[in-house]
């Protein structure tokens, strides 16, 4: 029986190309805009349907909330024309979709985001501190871990950027965010886990590997990182 590997990410892994990657070993399953809860809810998800034989991690940006509805709420969610969702940063996890925000003050806080989904957004925000938001995230990571290490599977973990660094003059700040290593879950967290050294994004520009809109490494970049940091070789 062939071994497969799951990975979970955001708008990072799912602009890998797949013709690059040998998608008999390896199941990419991410959304642009994801955020850290619905990630750890598709980790069990994911894992429920099939069984894999490890389980990769590359967690999104602390500031970004998600929120899931029911699959009949969200199939009433205007549309275009095409029959496309007009809001399409979302993940469908059996009758549980989450809808993502992308990050502070972005898409999930103005049209074509449905209203009431806006609404909660822009209030989740506007009360939040740095502990709310990282509190969220580490709930998530702890809950991926709990699951992962109970069903005894292999997993590596780490961050699209480094979650210690202040971002929040930059452009990308609101959909990144940085941690709260105060929190009380900090210290729950396994980090022996996670590949922190040069994440995806610091790595990506390190090596003049970006995209143009300078924030997502390309697919080679992305490839060569889990490659380097990880020791998974996609592509063979």
């Amino acid at each position: 029986m062939s071994s497969e590997t799951l990975l979970i990410g955001c708008s990072y892994l799912h602009n890998i190309d797949p013709r690059q990657i040998n998608s008999s070993k390896f199941k990419i399953r991410a959304t642009p805009g994801a955020g850290n809860q619905s990630m750890a809810a598709r980790v069990i998800h994911e894992c429920s349907q099939q069984n894999f034989d490890r389980v990769v991690v590359i967690w999104s940006g602390i500031n970004r909330i998600d929120i899931p509805i029911g699959k009949d709420l969200h199939n009433v969610q205007s549309k275009e024309k095409s029959g496309e969702y007009k809001y399409g940063y979302f993940t469908e996890l059996g009758d549980m979709v989450w809808y993502h925000s992308g990050g502070w003050a972005l898409s999930g806080c103005s049209d074509p985001c449905p209203g009431f989904l806006q609404n909660f957004f822009k209030h989740q925000y506007k009360g939040s501190t740095d502990r709310y938001l990282s509190d969220f995230s580490l709930l998530s990571v702890l809950q991926a871990q709990s699951f992962l290490a109970s069903r005894n599977i292999p997993y590596n973990m780490s961050f699209i950027y480094d979650i210690d660094a202040d971002y929040a003059d930059s452009k990308f700040g609101p959909g990144l965010g940085q941690i709260d290593r105060n929190s009380p879950l900090n210290a729950l967290v396994d980090w022996t886990t996670f590949s922190l050294e040069k994440p995806m994004f610091e790595y990506g520009l390190t090596t003049d590997q970006m995209t143009e809109d300078r924030f997502h490494p390309t697919s080679d970049c992305m490839i060569e990182w889990i490659n380097a940091y990880m020791g998974i070789d996609l592509t063979s």
